[in-house]
């Protein structure tokens, strides 16, 4: 009999401990962090064909090093274009008004890697993206300061309601030039020669999304922030991207609350440096800004981030196609 009664014991809580999971993933809202534009109103080309996605210093050693302070709360001002990758990716009006932004970071001279969602259903016509900046200034964002885009490519299983596949490539319609202030990133591997992220590892986030989620606050400058990787084993990662087989294999956790991404970091790089075997210091981007639950502002849960090895080929049969 008491046998009996254990059992069924075991059983009710069991189901009430699965329906209380079930609800808490349910309760968490993510949402993506494209970012609402406040506005009111020497290279010929052939460059992206020698330029290395993977091969340090050819990609991933800006000129202006970054200073990253070893005590970083809620990010800091980045040194100016020390991030020569990153880009400001607008979508524009069909009168050229700015409606909306995201980051992204540069490839190659032509190629542009981005979130899916900041880009998914528009017209190339209207994408453009801006390197070389550095202060938050809409007056900055005209097209006429803009590389426009020819073409984008959209992950074919984007699905933008869940977030999977959040990954897009933009082709420019001219090159951008490469100098002191803009060169590509390197990308992370997708063979055995990839150093494997470790729980707890430092990566780097930037972009120019708001401060805080509360009250919606705009960076005066480039930010710069200190992460965490967390693995998907992790109980905080796997309640937002799933447990076991169920999680996607494409993404990844990164935070370290209350610093994390927010509404107009999607599309950035998440970066980590690495010392290469010839002693350079190299950035490597492994993530895309993806998700937030609410930009760390109340919770302990990670930020959702694109794992870019995992799309490695995807990322190389793209540049191919569209050279």
């Amino acid at each position: 009999m008491l046998t009996q009664i254990s059992r069924t014991s075991a059983i009710v809580l069991l189901a009430i401990a699965i329906i209380l999971v079930l609800a808490l993933t349910a309760s968490i809202a993510l949402v993506f962090t494209v970012g609402q534009s406040t506005h009111n109103n020497n290279n010929n080309g052939n460059q992206s064909s020698i330029i290395s996605l993977f091969e340090p210093c050819e990609c991933g050693c800006p000129t202006i090093r970054p200073q990253i302070t070893p005590r970083i709360v809620n990010g800091e001002a980045a040194v100016p274009n020390s991030w020569p990758w990153q880009l400001l990716l607008i979508n524009y009006s069909y009168t050229g008004v700015p409606q909306f932004y995201c980051g992204a970071s540069l490839i190659t001279p032509k190629h542009v890697l981005t979130a899916a969602h900041c880009v998914f259903g528009l017209s190339p016509r209207y994408v453009g993206v801006i390197p070389r900046l550095h202060d938050y200034n809409v007056s900055t964002w005209s097209t006429n300061f803009a590389y426009m885009a020819e073409r984008i490519y959209v992950h074919e299983s984007f699905d933008d309601r869940s977030g999977v596949d959040d990954i897009a490539i933009v082709r420019l319609r001219t090159p951008i030039v490469l100098d002191d202030r803009v060169s590509p990133v390197c990308l992370s591997l997708a063979d055995s020669r990839n150093e494997n992220l470790i729980p707890g590892e430092e990566l780097v986030a930037i972009g120019w999304g708001d401060l805080e989620s509360g009250n919606r606050t705009s960076p005066n400058v480039l930010q710069q922030v200190r992460l965490q990787f967390v693995p998907r084993t992790d109980s905080r990662c796997a309640i937002l991207i799933g447990y076991g087989e169920s999680a996607s294999p494409g993404r990844m956790c990164a935070g370290f609350p209350p610093q994390a991404v927010c509404f107009g970091d999607s599309g950035g790089p998440l970066l980590r440096s690495i010392v290469h075997s010839n002693g350079e210091t190299y950035w490597q981007q492994v993530g895309i800004v993806s998700k937030t639950v609410d930009c760390g502002y109340k919770t302990n849960y990670p930020d959702i981030y694109i794992h870019v090895s995992y799309y490695n080929s995807w990322i190389l049969d793209k540049l191919r196609a569209s050279p």
